[in-house]
């Protein structure tokens, strides 16, 4: 059988699948129904460090190495040690602590004498030092309390979440980041120390970025009342929002969870007619996304939201056949095996506009345990067996994925059951605006990915077990590289045959 020509949105699906296969080992955090790019927090930072102190600047970089045009090496600064806050031993081992010794570090802009900075090395005793950052008193604090804190739960939180909203940014970002990272069940361990008016107040500041929009919409739905359920719902509505309205709903997805959980299953009506009927009115795609991303957390962390209540509300979005794909890994995760019969008539009446709907749909029914299934994965061969060899293509490119990052493949994996209770962290729920779907490839024995997401990255690797982790490195990238190929193969292919197609 012919395939069917391919539409450039056909081909940009695809890639969009096989550029989600590709982020899996390297994106840690992209598993998740909310994601977000997580920075490393300062603790982190100071723990792949061999040494981290706190300098004062001596003499800043030379004026003429910092214009635009500026030639030769990069311009560097030097600092005194003032305070350490790791490794004192090697630093005094090296005689780095004594008064004439300076640090000496790239640095590119102009500053002050006598500002403070944190700075971190490693490769002792010569010392690799990374960029400064810049502090002020209320940092040095700050930093050296944090070897004071328990490594986990509630209690560390509780100290950070006095700096959310704090008047430095750089405290502000870094309680976020640490927030971000936490398992969900520590913050809801927080839950009789949040202060839900200042929580409801920051969600309601245009401002606000959306990733701490959606942190704090999370925590509202923990400490929340219905009082503040009614206050979420005008922002979902849109009403009373003015000019204000497309600050205010950005985080839409952590919104609406936090709604759904603050007023109960009967908060998933308004969700279905606001978001994802799309029967009589026209809902832009992002909110429609959005709503996905929050039914998606609700069915795995919400202990009040009935998961056959949220997969009803998924179904929803099988009578739009375009967007069929975005919940069908879900409806398989999830073990609902009632929609067999309608993904077989979609798959029968697949456009070109909407065939990418066919590998899905294929991986449902391989999932599937029932013997309709199997009846109806031979109609599907029948009708487009092209379609059943892609899907079983891109399954196979995520299982290699998986394998060069050490994540069990489906026969190894645990059970689905199993699956449902990994811990989700906080960066499971504080999505960043873009944000990438996998619903084209169904794996129901793969356990969430709830690993941290670090996109600030410390300025270079901690020295020890170095060979082992490069070569590991080496071999996840050469992976990587290796389905960049076969990606840029398949897109080359399906164009060409786009256009054989269109000009046949």
């Amino acid at each position: 059988m012919r395939m069917p020509a391919f539409s450039h949105s056909r081909i940009a699906v695809l890639m969009l699948a096989i550029s989600s296969l590709l982020i899996v080992p390297f994106a840690q955090s992209l598993a998740c129904p909310f994601c977000s790019a997580v920075s490393l927090t300062f603790s982190q930072e100071i723990n792949q460090s061999d040494a981290a102190v706190i300098a004062r600047l001596v003499e800043p970089p030379p004026a003429s190495s910092l214009g635009p045009n500026a030639e030769g090496p990069l311009p560097r600064a030097k600092f005194e040690v003032v305070d350490v806050l790791k490794g004192e031993d090697l630093l005094r081992s090296t005689n780095m602590l004594d008064a004439e010794t300076l640090i000496d570090a790239i640095m590119l802009e102009a500053t002050t004498p006598g500002d403070l900075y944190l700075i971190m090395g490693i490769e002792p005793p010569e010392f690799i030092w990374s960029n400064p950052i810049a502090i002020n008193e209320r940092a040095v604090t700050y930093l050296k309390t944090l070897d004071e804190l328990p490594e986990s739960g509630p209690d560390r939180l509780a100290f950070f979440q006095q700096y959310l909203e704090d008047e430095d940014d750089v405290l502000t970002r870094d309680a976020y980041d640490e927030f971000a990272i936490a398992p969900y069940d520590d913050v809801r361990g927080l839950e009789n120390r949040m202060d839900p008016t200042a929580l409801l107040q920051w969600i309601k500041t245009p401002k606000i970025p959306s990733n701490r929009r959606r942190l704090y919409a999370t925590m509202l739905g923990i400490c929340g009342t219905p009082a503040d359920a009614s206050e979420i719902e005008k922002i979902l509505l849109g009403e009373e929002l003015g000019d204000d309205s497309s600050d205010l709903r950005s985080g839409l997805d952590a919104l609406i969870a936090c709604y759904v959980v603050l007023v109960g299953p009967v908060g998933l009506d308004l969700i279905d007619k606001l978001f994802l009927d799309r029967s009589s009115r026209d809902i832009p795609f992002t909110e429609t996304y959005a709503a996905v991303m929050a039914l998606r957390f609700l069915g795995e962390e919400s202990e009040n939201i009935p998961r056959d209540r949220v997969l009803e509300s998924l179904r929803l979005l099988l009578n739009e056949p375009k967007l069929a794909d975005l919940v069908i890994a879900d409806l398989a995760r999830w073990q609902d095996w009632s929609v067999i019969e309608k993904l077989t008539t979609i798959y029968v009446d697949a456009t070109p506009e909407n065939i990418f709907v066919r590998e899905p749909i294929v991986n449902y029914m391989k999932a599937c345990p029932l013997p309709e299934a199997a009846s109806a994965l031979v109609k599907l061969r029948e009708i487009d067996p092209d379609a059943v060899r892609r899907a079983a293509t891109l399954a196979g490119l995520a299982g290699l994925a998986a394998s060069a990052e050490g994540t069990p493949s489906a026969e190894e994996a645990p059970s689905t059951e199993q699956s449902t209770t990994t811990p989700v962290r906080v960066a499971d729920v504080v999505a960043d605006d873009v944000t990438s779907d996998r619903s084209m490839v169904v794996s129901t024995g793969s356990p969430p990915v709830a690993e941290d997401s670090q996109t600030r990255k410390s300025p270079v690797p901690h020295s020890e077990n170095r060979s082992s982790t490069e070569f590991l490195r080496m071999l996840k990238w050469f992976v990587w590289a290796v389905l960049v190929v076969v990606a840029a193969f398949l897109s080359r292919y399906f164009l060409q045959s786009g256009k054989r197609d269109a000009a046949g």
